[in-house]
């Protein structure tokens, strides 16, 4: 599974078969904050996800065989959000599972993933 790279050809919002992953449309994802998707990553059990990536697609980490994380990034590469399903062991601070965290950068370049803990909805 490591490495394993799914491009298809989708973009937009289309529900047509090309742009169905595993019968999932990555364009209507669970998040209202998720934009377009034109391929998808699967690594397993690796710590941390890269800050940049292909335009336009998402990395899925899966640990211990189960989706652990989906990281999203735009059309200049960069992430701008993370979904997490898991609580991080700590569910006092992450009581929703799913949830996302919202990625900007300071004037650095310096990733910063927010504390909220919005629900996906």
């Amino acid at each position: 599974m490591k490495g394993y790279n799914s491009d298809y050809g989708g973009g937009g919002s289309s529900s047509n078969s090309s742009s169905l992953v595993n019968g999932k449309d990555y364009n209507t994802a669970g998040s209202s904050s998720v934009g377009k998707v034109d391929s998808v990553s699967i690594v397993a059990d690796t710590h941390g996800l890269p800050k940049e990536g292909t335009a336009n697609s998402v990395t899925k980490s899966y640990k211990d065989g189960k989706l652990d994380q989906e990281r999203y990034y735009g059309d200049d590469g960069k992430s701008y959000l993370d979904i997490d399903y898991s609580n991080h062991g700590n569910p006092k601070m992450h009581p929703n599972v799913p949830h996302q965290h919202k990625i900007t950068y300071d004037d650095n370049g310096k990733m910063h993933r927010d504390s909220s803990d919005t629900e996906v909805k």
